[in-house]
């Protein structure tokens, strides 16, 4: 787990040059948030109002459109910037990356096969765009929608929010196994694209 923290605190040092684009990113989820309670909020007056009375139809119909209006602004901005920021971090640490293997000495390369050399520029920093630009940002995304959706709940009524929360650490235990499970299998395969890479480059 500390390893893993170390290796979460590396890479996003390599994200900090880029903090203004990372903060209109968050605006940009802050926003898709608001609109995803919303649309939540909205369902209360189309059932309360509009599908039994006919009342307020345009007023809901233009709520409605405004919010996935809004939902989609922030939805696209927050993926636009963060998969900006995910190439601009995957071009730095490639760079980087570059830079240190040609400093290594003859004997490093002498017990250093190519194609491991290849894909761990190649595949594996695909990884790394893939957890900044992608992974992390629907992280973030959906967990300021979960807030925002839990508020909407505690708004209504507190006590049967409170009720149905008691019932999250089912949820949570199986996700997190899996989580597990996955980076198991996500590993097991960088390994064998890095044996396929050095395979291919030696024959």
């Amino acid at each position: 787990m500390t390893s893993d923290r170390t290796t979460l605190r590396r890479l996003f040092a390599y994200a900090t040059p880029y903090r203004a684009r990372m903060f209109w990113a968050v605006l940009g989820m802050i926003v898709y948030a608001v609109g995803s309670a919303g649309l939540a909020y909205l369902i209360k007056p189309i059932f309360d109002s509009v599908l039994p009375k006919q009342h307020d139809v345009s007023r809901i119909a233009w709520a409605i459109v405004f919010v996935y209006l809004l939902k989609g602004i922030g939805s696209y901005v927050s993926s636009y910037l963060m998969a900006d920021v995910g190439q601009r971090v995957v071009m730095d640490l490639r760079n980087a990356l570059y830079r240190h293997i040609l400093n290594q000495s003859a004997s490093f390369f002498a017990h250093g096969a190519t194609g491991r050399l290849l894909s761990r520029i190649s595949n594996d920093v695909g990884q790394v765009q893939q957890a900044v630009s992608e992974t992390v940002g629907d992280l973030a995304r959906e967990t300021l929608a979960l807030v925002g959706y839990t508020a909407l709940l505690f708004y209504y009524d507190a006590r049967l929010t409170i009720v149905c929360l008691t019932g999250a650490p089912l949820i949570v235990y199986p996700l997190i196994r899996l989580g597990h499970r996955v980076r198991r299998t996500t590993r097991r395969s960088q390994e064998a694209l890095e044996q396929i890479s050095h395979l291919s480059t030696e024959a």
